[in-house]
């Protein structure tokens, strides 16, 4: 019942009641009457619009900056012409109005709405409702037509240069035994684990030590890729948030592509690494939100990450970082044969820095941000 409905309702009502408390008929019968059309508003609003919808997105999955549309097929399943109407089409709770054109029984119409695809995201599209309404606006009903469906925003990416293969050939081997295992050249010696292969037992070293040890292998011509995206809404607006994930993507799609390990960590929570579906990794990446958790920050989770088999080249990226939390990264460039600090909206020019044992990248965008990484993992 709508404003109106109510208030008839109740004027009615209080006419009623003078009318009768008088005697005056006429001050009865508008009583009666505003109390019969507010009822018959209501009945007449009971049952759905004979018409049968159903929504396709094309496409459901698209990348930021690119059109997508919600194909409405609609038709007239009455024995009557539906005249033209309204209907609402909701986009993450915000309502669009949709025009329904005359429709005479068993004609349908295609109706087309463009969907907001200019900032990455995963929206959920729908339910299209159909209001029901009386001539004169005394009762209105909206009734679902349509079940939701999602439309999941990619971010974008921009073409970048994967890390390169290792450089330093080390047969002491990293310390912290990042090496991800079974490839061709020797890295060092480890304990055994059940499951290694027997025949990479290194007998003297078992000896000595009184421990079984196996040789770590690694292969030096896949190089393996670490980002680390940091997601603390402090250091970042809106906007710059939005290029940092473009950034972290850009790398992590660049690696995939080329069948190098990667693993992505976000300070919130968020794991991905191969082997793992290009869809897949961008549908993760579209939902990815500006948020922390108490037991985790940048220095944390870039620690997790140079415990696990995938570290060997490692990228943080941030926003505007003070000196301060970038220090807590110190100690971890040891870790990791390459480590870059990306540092983003943090300068009006993409600028490379070298760091003792890290090189800094400071960019306004996404764009500058792939010169300046292409820059530097060629040197």
């Amino acid at each position: 019942m709508t404003p109106s409905g109510r208030g008839a309702l109740v004027a009615g009502f209080f006419i009623a009641v003078v009318g009768i408390a008088t005697g005056y008929g006429a001050v009865l019968t508008a009583g009666l009457t505003l109390l019969v059309a507010t009822v018959l508003a209501v009945l007449a609003t009971r049952f759905d619009a004979d018409l049968e919808f159903t929504r396709k997105l094309v496409p459901n999955r698209i990348v930021a900056g690119t059109p997508a549309k919600s194909i409405i097929s609609v038709t007239n399943t009455g024995r009557r012409q539906f005249t033209t109407g309204v209907a609402t089409e909701r986009i993450d709770g915000t309502g669009i109005s949709v025009a329904i054109p005359n429709l005479e029984p068993d004609e349908s119409a295609t109706i087309e709405v463009d969907l907001p695809t200019d900032r990455r995201g995963v929206y959920v599209i729908g339910p299209l409702t159909v209001p029901r309404s009386d001539p004169i606006g005394l009762a209105r009903r909206g009734n679902t037509a349509t079940e939701t469906d999602q439309l999941i925003v990619h971010p974008r990416t921009i073409p970048v240069t994967p890390f390169p293969a290792r450089r330093r050939r080390n047969l002491e081997g990293a310390p912290s035994g990042e090496a991800a295992a079974g490839g061709i050249t020797f890295s060092n010696l480890r304990p055994y684990v059940p499951g290694d292969d027997v025949r990479l037992i290194h007998w003297k070293s078992t000896a000595r030590m009184d421990e079984l040890m196996v040789r770590h292998n690694v292969d030096v011509h896949r190089p393996r890729t670490c980002i680390i995206l940091d997601t603390d809404p402090d250091v970042y607006d809106e906007e710059t948030f939005e290029q940092a994930v473009s950034s972290a993507a850009s790398v992590i799609l660049a690696a995939q592509q080329r069948r190098f390990p990667f693993q992505l960590r976000t300070v919130n929570g968020l794991v991905l690494e191969d082997p793992m579906a290009i869809r897949s990794m961008l549908d993760q990446l579209a939902g990815v939100k500006a948020t922390v958790t108490e037991d985790q920050d940048l220095a944390s989770t870039s620690l997790d990450a140079s415990r696990t088999t995938t570290g060997l080249s490692c990228a943080v990226i941030t926003g505007r970082s003070g000196i301060q939390k970038l220090q807590k990264l110190g100690p971890l460039r040891t870790r990791f044969e390459q480590f870059t600090i990306v540092r983003m909206g943090a300068a009006a020019s993409a600028q490379v820095h070298s760091l003792s044992g890290a090189t800094l990248i400071n960019s306004p965008n996404a764009e500058q941000f792939a010169v300046a990484w292409n820059r530097s993992v060629l040197v």
